[in-house]
């Protein structure tokens, strides 16, 4: 198959995949352009901690795992709180995965998954871990940061590289399923160079399929704070070279820009290892057991 080849058959594998990215971003759109600073949010996140918390974390945007981070720098939720919403939260894999109809069945599964073990972990945390944690109430915080310096981050968009609010929704959600679309083109097309080039029993060996140590290099993958890494590792499962254990690890480990956030807003050190190491451990744990199943 020459280099021509690659390209019609890569452009013949995922060019369906824009309308139904395209729909998906502009119904995200609509969520993400609301207020999310809703302090019926906040206080439900005290209340019910990890179960709301991965409920929230599973709608598929950035702004959630940040906020959760910035309550959590700022003593307002607990650990286990934002470690679920962290664990549930999947990027850009579930639009991803929305536009490829056969993969239908592993996103449900997921989603599911996710969901469970989010808010598991985040009570365990909790309740088991750190039972004597102490967080302020919202009615009783007197503000001790730059609101006027993150509320201007905030308008220009910069905590969500991904996001476009300075255009229309139809022109944001446009851009976006554009730029993951390059993403796909582009892994799809390297990933069959690599099969043609190498050979797939190769390849396997390369990315260590149906080995137990791949969940664990999948996880530490996850950890990469950037959109990229999720769509590696959905594409990988798409092409039969990742396990689905191993792409649940991964996806448990990206936590989008919540730990950029932390370190930015100079969270504790030993909170930000606590929450990399609760994430790592989950991700690898769970990838293992499913490789196992």
């Amino acid at each position: 198959m020459n280099f021509i080849d690659i390209i019609l058959d890569t452009i013949h594998d995922t060019w369906a995949m824009l309308p139904l990215l395209y729909i998906t971003y502009c119904i995200l759109e609509v969520f993400e352009r609301k207020n999310t600073q809703d302090d019926k949010l906040f206080f439900g996140l005290q209340r019910l901690g990890p179960i709301l918390g991965a409920l929230v974390g599973l709608i598929p945007q950035c702004g959630f795992s940040i906020l959760a981070a910035m309550l959590f720098v700022q003593n307002n939720i607990t650990l286990g709180t934002l470690v679920s919403v962290m664990i549930a939260t999947s990027d850009e894999a579930i639009p991803i995965l929305i536009s490829n109809p056969k993969m239908y069945s592993s996103l449900l599964g997921i989603l599911g998954l996710k969901l469970v073990i989010a808010i598991i972990v985040g009570l365990f945390t909790d309740h088991v871990l750190f039972r004597n944690q102490k967080i302020l109430r919202f009615e009783d915080i007197e503000e001790d940061y730059d609101d006027k310096e993150y509320e201007e981050e905030e308008s220009s968009g910069s905590s969500c590289p991904c996001c476009y609010p300075e255009y229309p929704l139809w022109i944001s959600a446009l851009l976006r399923s554009l730029k993951i679309y390059v993403f796909i083109f582009i892994t799809s097309f390297v990933l069959t160079l690599l099969i043609e080039c190498i050979g797939e029993k190769t390849l396997s060996m390369i990315l260590l399929q149906d080995n137990l140590f791949q969940p664990i290099i999948a996880a530490l993958f996850g950890f990469i704070p950037n959109c990229a890494a999720t769509v590696v590792l959905t594409q990988l499962y798409t092409a039969g070279e990742l396990s689905f254990g191993s792409l649940l690890a991964g996806l448990v480990t990206n936590a989008g820009l919540g730990l950029i956030v932390m370190i930015r807003y100079k969270a504790k050190k030993k909170d930000i290892l606590r929450t990399m190491f609760i994430l790592f451990i989950t991700g690898v744990i769970v990838g293992i057991g499913f490789m196992l199943l």
